[in-house]
């Protein structure tokens, strides 16, 4: 850990890119808030990636009516949020201003940091009162929404991001394949979590007889994670599960394939990103 008055080291900027998801949702603790907001001048990448998730998130709100949960459905939210040890519960149908002196704030300590419990509570919310809504009405990706509705009926939503052993919130900016591209894409997931949510934005306007499918890849091993459909601006909120944890994976990526989707990956890939930690 470096001390407070160390003035003219440059931060490790992996350390503010691990905080920067959280940053964005408001989830940082006072000591971590001031830590990103310190060394944050300094990291360009991450203060791209702040920007670019923040935009996202003020477009996914803007795109979609602002539904207050039900009393209910806050009740049960709460009462996994206090359960100290959740269990794992599968779906039954598979689915800044620049500074001429930085310091440099130390680093917070991992057992400081907020329960990831709360994190994914966190992002359950975000699901409800966004991708959720606009799903239903865009009407796009039906068959997700009506995962979506079963998990409801199930009384089981407010669970579904809640894991055991989990290590908290993932999310990445998926790049596109080209770089005049004006498409941009980003992957969220809780840790060890078979549930992903994708969110893109500047997706080309395909052909009746064509679709976009994400794909999650390891080595030569790959799967299909669905496929899903735009909207008359080019953007897509994709909620999906496959059957194993996300953080098998090491990169994701979304190609144009078939209407009804395909086995294998064509090579006209939109964006490819690395998923995995290391």
């Amino acid at each position: 850990m470096r001390p407070n008055n160390q003035t003219d080291a440059i931060p490790n900027c992996d350390d503010i890119q691990e905080l920067v998801a959280e940053y964005a949702f408001g989830l940082t603790d006072p000591e971590q808030t001031r830590f990103v907001e310190a060394n944050l001048p300094a990291c360009p990448d991450a203060a791209l990636q702040l920007a670019d998730f923040q935009r996202l998130q003020t477009e996914m709100r803007a795109s979609v009516p602002q539904i207050e949960p039900s009393a209910a459905l806050g009740d049960r939210l709460m009462a996994a949020i206090a359960t100290p040890a959740p269990v794992e519960i599968r779906p039954s149908v598979p689915p800044a201003a620049v500074t001429t002196t930085l310091q440099v704030t130390p680093t917070p300590r991992r057992w400081q940091l907020r329960p990831m419990w709360l994190v994914a509570a966190a992002l359950v919310a975000l699901i409800l009162t966004n991708a959720f809504w606009y799903l239903r009405t865009e009407d796009l990706n039906r068959r997700q929404t009506e995962l979506l509705t079963q998990l409801m009926n199930q009384q089981q939503v407010d669970q579904a991001f809640v894991i055991a052993n989990t290590d908290g919130l993932r999310w990445v900016r998926l790049p596109p394949s080209e770089e005049s591209s004006k498409t941009t894409a980003v992957l969220m997931w809780n840790a060890e979590s078979q549930i992903g949510l994708l969110y893109a934005q500047g997706l080309p306007k395909l052909a009746s007889d064509t679709t976009y499918q994400l794909w999650l890849t390891r080595g030569e091993a790959r799967i299909s994670a669905g496929t899903f459909t735009i909207d008359d601006t080019g953007k897509a909120a994709y909620l999906f599960h496959i059957t194993e944890p996300i953080d098998n994976y090491t990169w994701a990526r979304i190609t144009v394939e078939p209407a009804k989707g395909s086995d294998a990956p064509s090579d006209t890939i939109i964006v490819n990103g690395k998923i995995a930690l290391s």
